[in-house]
């Protein structure tokens, strides 16, 4: 007895395992894909939960997809509401893990197949070293042999186990009992995937009856949701959002499912002529989640707006998202470098309109206003902050990236640096009105106003093109901004000259008004730059 329970351990260790490198491979093979494929397939709330659903099933891994989301919804790309639509599309995905089982290791007969898979795909991995896909596809084919032996192993385990275990000794045990094991196992182990696995093979060896095993799942369901909690207590807002959907969208499909388990298997299953348990339970599994996610659809938006008026911080926006994304996943965390960057510009946008004062179109005026009554210099150290967390943010990301990925990293950098100098051009001209005022020329406010409202058509197109998708910026209507930037600088100078020479300005105002006009040119050549590169680093991270 004691070598079958030893067997079983062993069993469940290798197929955990496998399934982790079977996470790993199918990551390596499908994360970009499936980050275009989500991204294009969640502008609505049925499509997050289809996308959801397919990426879990796909990559076997409710854990990655859920970082996608994190990456998503923190970034700004996907709204919370189909974030949620997502996470619950994932919950329907797992379920497919009871059909892989069932299917691998109960149904086909695989034994044979597993040396030749583990040594194949052991020969592929380690002759692919400088081949990323093609070492994943040898990872793939080596973890399905070890997952198919792992599961090979428990049976054989469970079946020894039969012989000294009487189930009729529990049998007087209430099915709350089977939901509360299953619950604790799942919170213990952090697998529900592992609790469906025990539980399959305790049911194809008789150990337990079909109700037992159904109510175990719905505990299993409802204990993958103490791992999301102890997650999330430090993480951001919209990552406990969106756990909380998770938590409250398995507390209802536990609480809907458990009176089902009786009418279910005593009448309907009968009725539906199913002879083997094993689809028996995978069935139920799948279905009480399908129809947790049909209940749940229609209030998906409400439930959004609800939770978020909890879980609120006053740390910055940014800061927050950047908490829910590890360097090491790489094309995730460059969907959160991608927006963080978007972010520092608009950000700087409203950090010069400090200054420059200019009264821009109803189109773009959320994007100048602060969200909050705070100074320039306030906001300006909050600018510099930022662009700093990013800076470490992006080179913890570029030692885990691969050749391809770190030009854009690089560039993301390179951004940074041209915000910066934006930013510092229009720094500078509040240092000139601030001595221009200690002098007491008055003059300098008025010539100033003038000089700077000729930049806000040119700003607002910047902030137009900042919010857009790259094909929609105009490169040579840009390059032409800049060439009539130069010209209005340059115009600018002569009216100064003239202005000095006819005695209207002290050479005190002529210097600090020349060099207001150097700093805003400054300013225009610096967002040119910023749009340049931000089109190059969408180029090189998304390739």
């Amino acid at each position: 007895m004691a070598g079958n329970w030893l067997e079983f351990i062993a069993g469940l260790g290798i197929f955990l395992y496998a399934m982790q490198r079977l996470e790993s491979a199918l990551g390596m093979l499908a994360e970009a894909t499936f980050r275009r494929v989500l991204l294009s397939a969640t502008d609505s709330a049925s499509g997050s939960i289809a996308s959801g659903t397919l990426a879990t099933a796909v990559l076997q891994s409710s854990s990655m997809v859920g970082l996608m989301v994190l990456a998503l919804v923190g970034s700004g790309v996907l709204p919370l509401a189909n974030a949620i639509g997502m996470i619950i599309g994932a919950n329907l995905g797992t379920t497919v893990t009871g059909w892989l089982v069932t299917l691998l290791g109960f149904k086909l007969s695989l034994s044979a197949l597993v040396l030749p898979m583990m040594g194949v795909g052991g020969l592929v991995y380690i002759t692919g070293e400088r081949r990323r896909r093609l070492q994943a596809l040898g990872l793939l084919l080596f973890a399905l042999g070890l997952l198919v032996f792992g599961l090979d192993t428990m049976k054989e385990s469970v079946a020894g186990l039969k012989e000294g275990f009487r189930p009729e000794s529990y049998a007087h045990l209430h099915n709350f009992v089977y939901l509360l094991v299953g619950l604790v196992f799942t919170a213990i182990i952090q697998s529900s995937s592992a609790c469906m696995l025990i539980t399959l093979n305790a049911l194809s060896a008789g150990l337990v009856e079909l109700p037992a095993a159904a109510a175990i799942i719905i505990g299993a369901d409802l204990g993958t949701t103490v791992t999301i909690v102890i997650g999330c207590i430090k993480g951001s807002d919209n990552k406990r959002r969106v756990a909380a959907a998770h938590v409250l969208f398995n507390l209802g499909t536990s609480i809907l499912a458990y009176p089902l388990i009786v009418p279910v298997f005593d009448y309907l299953y009968p009725w539906l002529n199913f002879t083997d348990p094993l689809y028996g339970l995978v069935v139920f599994h799948s279905l009480f989640n399908l129809l947790g996610v049909v209940l749940v659809y229609p209030f998906m938006g409400m439930l959004a707006r609800l939770l978020r008026r909890f879980f609120r911080t006053p740390s910055p926006a940014m800061d927050r998202m950047l908490m829910d994304i590890p360097p090491e996943k790489v094309v995730l965390a460059t969907l959160a470098i991608d927006r963080a960057l978007q972010e520092c510009c608009l950000l700087a946008l409203k950090v010069n309109n400090r200054v420059l004062k200019l009264p821009v179109a109803s189109s773009v005026t959320p994007l100048f206003q602060a969200e909050t009554p705070a100074s320039f210099d306030e906001e300006y150290a909050a600018l510099r902050d930022r662009e700093g967390q990013l800076s470490e943010f992006i080179l913890d990301v570029l030692a885990h990236a691969q050749d391809k990925q770190k030009a854009g990293l690089r560039d993301a950098l390179k951004l940074l640096r041209h915000i910066g100098y934006a930013a510092k051009a229009v720094k500078d001209i509040k240092g000139d009105l601030q001595q221009a005022g200690l002098s007491g020329d008055k003059s300098v406010v008025r010539f100033k106003r003038d000089r700077t409202l000729q930049e806000q058509q040119r700003l607002e197109r910047i902030a137009q093109w900042l919010t857009a998708p790259p094909e929609e910026i105009d490169i040579g209507r840009l390059h032409a901004l800049q060439e009539q930037a130069r010209a209005d600088h340059l115009a600018f100078i002569d009216r100064v000259y003239t202005w000095i020479q006819q005695d209207e300005i002290e050479g005190e105002t002529f210097i600090v008004l020349t060099n207001i006009s150097k700093h805003l040119l400054n300013m225009n050549k610096q967002w040119a730059c910023c749009l340049e590169i931000l089109i190059s680093i969408r180029c090189k991270l998304n390739d």
